[in-house]
């Protein structure tokens, strides 16, 4: 066993002689549908029978990430609407509303991380290595930044 990454949902239930199969069509060519096939397959090649949640830990992952491309945008949407409609993070986010303390976490915090640290640092400390709490907590940390993330450049 090797490590996976917190929160990895997956769909693979199935042998793994079915997990590496090329789907073609009738005339040979590749599909290159990013849905599992066996996952389709249960459904009679009928995806709006599929199930959202089977569906979503049945597509392929992007590289890099632990979700699929359907889950990247449903959050981005979500998360979005959200902030957008947080009255604490539009027209009360201000010194009226929070202390002085409560304003500087909120400018500071990078990252789930950063709030376990400064609620639990006892976790931190002994069990979360890592600089990410949604990597592996025993994997080296990142070399620190000292510009606030929103001001970074992305490479």
């Amino acid at each position: 066993m090797g490590h996976q990454s917190c929160g990895a949902l997956e769909l693979w239930n199935y042998p793994t002689w079915l997990r590496d199969i090329v789907p073609q069509n009738r005339d040979g060519a590749d599909i290159t549908d990013r849905v599992d096939l066996p996952a389709l397959e249960m459904y009679g090649d009928d995806i709006e029978q599929l199930d959202l949640l089977v569906g979503l830990m049945a597509e392929k992952k992007i590289k890099g990430f632990v979700i699929s491309e359907t889950v990247f945008f449903i959050f981005i949407v979500m998360a979005s609407r959200r902030l957008e409609a947080d009255r604490f993070f539009t027209s009360y986010f201000n010194e009226e509303t929070y202390t002085k303390k409560g304003l500087e976490w909120v400018n500071t915090t990078e990252n789930l991380r950063d709030v376990i640290q400064r609620h639990y640092p006892k976790i931190t400390e002994k069990w979360m290595n890592s600089s990410s709490a949604f990597s592996v907590w025993d994997s080296l940390p990142n070399t620190h930044n000292p510009i606030p993330l929103y001001l970074r450049i992305p490479h």
